[in-house]
């Protein structure tokens, strides 16, 4: 799951997943029994009899650790000891700091005192809770500790956010001034003081000042302040966390990727940027109002916030913010679509109503009258909360009629004055591709596995049946529990035993699971690079099958910290490198990271894993120029069911369409996100799954498609076009140039009809476009027969094509 969920694990199912029909009802009560039992929203979770927990002290030194004395007649080499902030209520996922096992019916721990980022604990009150078998049910009643201020010395940071270039504050006092006495910053990864050499330091002589840092030579990332006693490294103060940011600004080197509508398929855009609080030019907006995400979610949330997709300014029609129940109607300019012949027009979609609300979309033709082609109400909407309508992308194809030259779109949005409102953003009207063709270059995809290698076994069948020929097997991290060594034994195990229906490669990424055992960073990573055969986190392979090579460049975590993804420059280099590099080839290209991106799939709006990468808007600006990249993430075990599975990610100054994400799913455990405001959000396990993705790339796209191995069956699906080769569509009608109508002479006193009197009949010859007479119809016996014969012609081609069956399209959400 996240790195906020750093407890050892989430209670297992209780149940065995079955397919035969006649137990679905019994599966389906048991799953609520088992939800009703996980969630942390439940009531609170009694201590057990016979289990006690008790701490060496009660008051110990920031950045030491406490000491755990536990006994228990409910053993399990599973049960855990776990720090919780006392203002905590309860334990539960994503709540708890720094965690060890606990196994047998009694023993002695030390739990270090470090927040879930592995950052020192600030002083104050915390308990020690002791939990049963990887869950949340306790054993005995929490220990009460108090990590005290440091005696005699402070330190205070004039702000703990700073960037590159700018002048850092800190202020210290203490009751033992020393001439010699020091301030030092280390990094977060190096350390206590002594381990290893600070970045910057300088003296702090007095009892009571302040000194300055320039922090020009300090590279991104985060750190740690000390205060320090004697030319030594005895702590003072502190340690106060700093991280410091790149300059804005800084962007790296590439070359602006340009597509048109030979290679997307694209005819129009809509972005509503740059037109500020008002309707673009063309565009008639009654009822909706124009704004921006944050804006419009500022003074009452309800979800609105989730609106993830949202670039820039969005449109917004809102009864709640002051609209009333007045019907809001928004029409497009008049769009070119002569000659064409059946349009799917996307848009990103945020939509909330109830059974008194509709969202409509309608397409008229040279302003003739209007008709609906997708609607939203009761009927094809969950009332009050649905999923698949939050944070979406809409779908859509019409038919243009013979001879039409405009079409105008019209969005309209119905209801009282409740929670209810639909915001739009990211318009485009694109060709309708025809049916893929030829066979894929194929990869299966997991993540998330966890500790149920079981599951992974019976998911490496499945696709087995789904998709024989397979070139790889993607693994997009948290593969294993911990990284225990018995934990990738039974990876192994399960790889073994599956290796006469295995693809001919398998492409790992590291996730947070695989560092959490015991022994430190190196050694947990070590034990993931031995299973992925490769000496780096990072690194790039190609899939080789049919449909074409298929880049994959895979990224992680290459230290301890600063983040959950601290990446080295030369990594974020060679992303660089690599996407430009396949781009001048046309290929589309994936890439895989355990975490997400912020705003990009389910869950990724939530603040905390908004932020994970080191270099979130760094890498997100990089590959927000090249829509041919696909990115593949898991970590937050989120549905299919969701709006956005699948999305697309734009910034400012990027390609229109950004880059697309792809949420990996599970093999482990579901979650889903409760509340009405972001920043009361919680999460819940919801129930136990088993699921993965098949992706076919061929020559001009690729097609994901997202499986449940426990109920066998397909989820979702999306095609994503590569926008750098030829789009395959149905031709257009081919238009023919309108000829100019020769005006009507004005009788005068020239022999030839002219009002200038002269006669200009030996000078007239062809006209700029060849037509021999200015425009009109040819009149030699010649000319007629070949007119009659292209009618002839254009009239048994007509013929043809109203009997044919239009062609499927393949875009599917």
């Amino acid at each position: 799951m996240s790195s906020l969920d750093t407890s050892p694990g989430r209670p297992r199912p209780l149940f065995v997943k079955e397919r035969r029909r006649t137990l679905l009802v019994l599966v389906g009560a048991l799953a609520f029994t088992l939800l009703l039992s996980l969630s942390p929203m439940s009531s609170p979770v009694a201590a057990a009899s016979g289990s006690t927990v008790s701490l060496e002290s009660s008051t110990v030194e920031p950045g030491g650790e406490v000491t755990v004395t536990y006994e228990t007649d409910r053993t399990s080499d599973k049960n855990w000891v776990a720090i919780y902030d006392a203002g905590t209520p309860e334990p539960g996922s994503g709540l708890g700091m720094a965690w060890v096992y606990a196994p047998g019916d009694s023993g002695t721990v030390s739990i270090p005192l470090h927040d879930r980022g592995g950052r020192d604990l600030p002083p104050g009150d915390y308990r020690v809770e002791f939990l049963y078998d990887d869950g949340w049910e306790r054993l005995g009643e929490p220990a009460a500790f108090t990590i005290a201020e440091a005696s005699g010395s402070s330190l205070t940071l004039e702000s703990a956010d700073i960037e590159q270039g700018q002048t850092m504050r800190v202020d210290y006092t203490t009751d033992v001034p020393h001439a010699t006495n020091w301030i030092g910053i280390y990094r977060e990864s190096d350390g206590a003081p002594g381990d290893q050499a600070s970045t910057l330091w300088a003296y702090a002589p007095e009892a009571a000042g302040t000194v300055e840092f320039s922090t020009d030579g300090l590279a991104a990332g985060a750190y740690r302040v000390y205060l320090l006693a004697q030319d030594g490294y005895e702590i003072l103060a502190g340690p106060h966390d700093l991280r410091v940011t790149s300059k804005p600004g800084v962007v790296d080197p590439i070359d602006p990727v340009t597509t048109g509508p030979e290679t997307d398929g694209i005819i129009y855009r809509q972005s509503f940027d740059g037109a500020g609080s008002t309707s673009p030019e063309g565009w008639e907006a009654e009822g909706w109002v124009f704004s921006t995400r944050d804006s419009w979610s500022s003074s009452i949330d309800r979800m609105r916030h989730r609106f993830g997709r949202a670039q820039g300014t969005i449109a917004v029609a809102d009864p709640a913010q002051g609209l009333g129940s007045a019907t809001a109607t928004l029409t497009s300019e008049p769009i070119t679509v002569e000659g064409e012949r059946e349009l799917r027009l996307t848009f990103d979609s945020h939509y909330r109503g109830t059974g008194q609300h509709s969202g409509v979309v309608a397409v008229s033709f040279d302003d003739g009258e209007s008709s609906e082609f997708l609607r939203l109400d009761s009927e094809t909407v969950e009332s009050g909360y649905d999923g698949m309508q939050l944070n979406a992308q809409q779908n859509a194809t019409f038919a243009v009629p013979d001879g039409a030259a405009t079409a105008r779109l019209t969005w309209t949005f119905t209801g009282e004055e409740t929670d209810s409102y639909w915001g739009i953003d990211s318009i485009a009207l694109q060709r309708v591709a025809l049916p893929v063709k030829g066979e894929p270059t194929s990869a299966w995809v997991v993540s998330d596995i966890q500790g149920h290698p079981q599951d992974l076994a019976h998911g490496l069948r499945d696709f087995r049946e789904l998709s024989p020929d397979a070139d790889g097997l993607l693994m997009v991290g948290d593969i294993v529990h911990s990284g225990t060594e018995a934990e990738w034994d039974e990876i192994y195990d399960v790889m073994g035993g599956a290796s006469d229906i295995l693809p001919r490669q398998t492409i790992a990424a590291i996730g947070n699971h695989e560092r959490y055992a015991a022994g430190g960073f190196e050694a947990n990573r070590q034990r993931f690079l031995d299973f992925a055969e490769r000496d780096r986190v990072w690194d790039e392979y190609v899939l080789q099958g049919s449909g074409g090579d298929v880049p994959v460049i895979v990224l992680g975590q290459d230290a301890a910290g600063p983040t959950d993804v601290p990446m080295n420059e030369e990594q974020v280099r060679f992303l660089s490198e690599r996407l430009a590099h396949w781009t001048a080839q046309d290929k589309q290209v994936v890439v895989m990271s355990h975490f997400p991106l912020g705003n990009t799939v389910s869950a990724s709006w939530i603040p905390w894993y908004s932020n994970h990468h080191q270099h979130n808007d760094r890498l997100t600006t990089m590959l927000a120029n090249y829509p041919n990249a696909i990115v593949l993430s898991g970590h937050t075990h989120y549905p299919a069911e969701l709006g956005d599975w699948a999305v697309q990610r734009r910034v400012d100054g990027g390609h229109p369409d950004g880059f697309w994400a792809v949420n990996t799913l599970t093999m482990q455990v579901e979650w889903d996100a409760r509340g009405e405001d972001t920043r009361g959000i919680t999460e819940v396990v919801t129930r136990d799954v088993n699921r993965g993705l098949v992706l076919d790339a061929y020559e001009d796209r690729v097609v994901i498609t997202a499986h449940d191995f426990a109920s066998d069956q397909q989820l979702r699906q999306v095609t994503i076009t590569n926008p750098l080769v030829p789009f395959a569509a149905e031709a257009p009608e081919p238009v023919e140039p309108t000829p100019e109508p020769t005006p009507e002479p004005t009788p005068g006193p020239g022999s030839d009809g002219d009002s200038d009197g002269k006669d200009d009949t030996a000078t007239k010859g062809p006209d700029a476009s060849g037509d021999p007479q200015g425009g009109l119809l040819p009149s030699t016996g010649a000319s007629i027969a070949l007119v009659a014969l292209l009618v002839a012609l254009t009239s048994l081609a007509a013929g043809m094509w109203m009997v044919r069956n239009r062609r499927n399209a393949t875009f599917t959400e």
